[in-house]
């Protein structure tokens, strides 16, 4: 892995940490729903080894056959 993939994780996981510490300040106020807040706790401890959920379409394989 070189350099620039290593910064990019880290400020990954410092920005995932930053919204986490903002969501416990916000209390019931955060804008944050459970996933979110679940995802973000997966960056944190995994770093680069989360896969982030690819958007593809549902319909991509009945148009294949």
């Amino acid at each position: 892995m070189n350099v620039t993939q290593k910064e990019m994780i880290n400020n990954n996981i410092k920005i995932a940490e930053y919204k986490l510490t903002q969501h416990k300040v916000q209390g019931v106020k955060s804008t944050l729903d459970v996933f979110q807040v679940a995802q973000l706790m997966d960056t944190i401890k995994y770093g680069d080894a989360v896969k982030r959920p690819q958007n593809s379409s549902i319909f991509y394989n009945i148009s294949a056959n």
